[in-house]
């Protein structure tokens, strides 16, 4: 029994692909069809915040997700991100003023060179929250 084999190459693909219209516009150098006009100051931050939610869904993997997954994602990361900013707002300047003294205390060798923010840290050396201060 003979078995016939066919081939899966075949002769007939041109060697030579001619340039479309545009891309011969683009060589020649006369205008360009893909030539953006001017966008206002506006349309171009739109643009940069959309291009930047497309390279977050892209890294992350949220392109494949349903609408409700993507949902859920972006909820989890805006959660994270608004107590990384309350924690930034409220605790970051007590930190700061800790350190801040400890590091005047080691250049210095007095513990009561510390210091002082007006509208922060009363007369006293005690912090008052932004809430407090208003």
């Amino acid at each position: 029994m003979a078995t016939e084999t066919q081939t899966v190459y075949t002769t007939s693909i041109p060697t030579h692909i001619p340039h479309t219209s545009a891309m011969q516009k683009l060589f020649t150098g006369k205008p360009n069809v893909l030539h953006k006009r001017r966008r206002n100051p506006f349309q171009r931050l739109v643009d940069c915040v959309q291009l930047g939610y497309y390279r977050y869904e892209v890294t992350f993997g949220l392109y494949v997700m349903t609408w409700t997954e993507k949902c859920v994602a972006n909820i989890i990361v805006l959660t994270v991100l608004g107590l990384l900013l309350w924690a930034l707002v409220f605790y970051f300047p007590s930190i700061l003023y800790h350190k801040l003294t400890r590091l005047a205390w080691l250049l210095t060798g007095h513990s009561d060179a510390g210091v002082r923010v007006p509208g922060i840290i009363d007369k006293h050396g005690k912090y008052n929250s932004p809430s407090s201060v208003a």
